[in-house]
């Protein structure tokens, strides 16, 4: 019931049919093929909670036996060496994490890549408050780019690959093209053909996808970067943190990894959207790579 669309305001029909008109048992119906109406009454949580809510329902939020809240890191811990979650420890008076793959498979397959709590609260936050600060930056920046009379939109690194991929695309095409005169000349056997033919066309379909990606990315940048920016309103609302809550990680983070040294590296949410932001910037900057 949380993720229903109808928490935002919409209204879903066509969950189900019946099998038809003689056995009235019901099917369920794909997501793809439901109706659904926007903005027919009074929504329940406000787009940005429900992006929030749908994140959190995404994370193993599986709550201690005889605990009703959920840990602080749940579902963001991963080891930096296997890519397997971390598991939550107490040890006297020490919480920390460790690599699953060690506590509960093999210590031959990953090292422990231990971490006390306290510790990774200390960098975590030290991670978030230092990307806020890079963000702001970027948003000076970005502001100071936008009073210019002339602002740059066209990326060339765009152009050129969607170039690229637009060659390759044309290049498979043809192979695929000469196939058929390949077989009628008995240079390869009809199975050759139609392994080929297969291997060609989801070649081609593939490049396609990535062209029309390309196309919307060349579109978007088109469109400037403005103040009003996803990834600044984000970080924005967090610029005097100096606590660490579970709603602040789920906004701003993505995964946390440990390394076997303690050592952390942070995976934030907007990494698409921050790299654009840094392309626009080094494209009205001049200065390249000083971002």
């Amino acid at each position: 019931m949380l993720e229903s669309p109808v928490n935002i305001g919409h209204m879903v029909q066509g969950k189900q049919r019946v099998v038809s008109y003689k056995v009235h048992d019901k099917v369920a119906v794909s997501e793809d093929e439901w109706y659904v109406a926007e903005n027919t009454h009074e929504p329940t949580f406000s787009l940005e909670e429900y992006a929030t809510l749908l994140r959190l329902l995404e994370r193993d939020t599986r709550t201690p036996n005889g605990k009703s809240e959920v840990h602080l890191f749940s579902g963001f811990m991963r080891c930096a060496d296997c890519g397997k979650a971390l598991q939550r420890k107490a040890s006297r008076d020490n919480v920390y994490y460790v690599c699953r793959t060690n506590a509960e498979k093999s210590k031959t397959r990953c090292s422990r890549h231990s971490i006390r709590i306290d510790i990774l609260e200390n960098a975590v936050l030290t991670a978030i408050q230092n990307q806020i600060a890079f963000v702001d930056s970027l948003l000076e920046i970005v502001d100071e780019i936008n009073q210019a009379p002339a602002v740059n939109t066209q990326s060339q690194r765009l152009e050129k690959s969607l170039k690229d991929k637009q060659r390759e695309q044309k290049k498979t095409q043809s192979l695929a093209d000469g196939l058929y005169a390949d077989l009628k000349t008995g240079l390869i056997n009809i199975t050759d053909y139609k392994r080929l033919k297969a291997k060609y066309d989801e070649q081609i379909a593939a490049l396609g996808e990535v062209i029309e990606n390309l196309k919307r990315e060349q579109q978007k940048m088109g469109q400037g970067v403005s103040s009003e920016n996803e990834v600044f309103a984000a970080f924005r609302r967090h610029r005097n943190v100096q606590q660490l809550d579970r709603s602040l990680l789920v906004e701003l983070v993505d995964k946390i990894y440990v390394y076997e040294d303690k050592e952390i590296a942070v995976d934030f949410r907007f990494a698409d959207e921050l790299a654009r932001v840094r392309e626009f910037v080094e494209m009205n900057s001049g200065r390249k790579g000083s971002v």
